[in-house]
């Protein structure tokens, strides 16, 4: 049986993270996080620069589900991928293991976006992380509708709740 890739994709505060993590131990499969590599990148080079941490914790993201894939798993694969940028890499990474694509797209309304990213940057747990910026100021293919790929895709909105089994089935079931 061939492995699953599942993309869990969406704007910053978009809640990718919390669902990812929880859908992942649903499903009992690793979850790989973009994020979680770049504290680890900056907790060992604080010099690291936002500019450089972005590129290489991609880089290792990937290269992490591409051994996950290669031994055969499933995977969880949850970042803030870009349009038109991520969709070769998702095909270079699923393609060698004839994985199956399927996406899950988190997304809330702007002004809930907005205070959930507030607060985390007013938290400082995530110095390197959460930035403030201004969501206006993201640009065209940042994430604002789901990835362009031949796959299954479900539209989930985190401002309501959310029943992990039935997703879980949803993902087995396309996966």
């Amino acid at each position: 049986m061939s492995p699953t890739l599942l993309l869990v994709s969406g704007l910053p505060a978009s809640g990718k993270t919390h669902l990812g993590s929880r859908l992942a131990r649903e499903l009992g499969w690793p979850f790989v996080s973009k994020d979680e590599y770049k504290q680890l990148l900056h907790d060992h080079l604080p010099e690291l620069t936002r500019a450089q941490a972005g590129p290489l914790s991609f880089g290792i993201m990937y290269h992490v589900a591409g051994v996950i894939l290669a031994a055969g798993g499933s995977v969880v694969l949850e970042t803030h991928f870009y349009l038109g940028l991520s969709e070769p890499k998702i095909e270079r990474l699923a393609d060698p293991h004839a994985a199956r694509v399927v996406q899950l797209f988190c997304e809330a309304p702007l002004p809930e976006l907005k205070r959930r990213h507030a607060e985390r940057v007013a938290s400082g747990a995530r110095p390197h992380i959460d930035l403030p910026f201004d969501h206006a100021e993201l640009p065209g293919n940042a994430c604002w509708s789901p990835l362009a790929l031949d796959a299954a895709l479900l539209r989930v909105d985190t401002t309501t709740p959310l029943d992990l089994p039935d997703l879980a089935r949803w993902v087995r079931h396309n996966g």
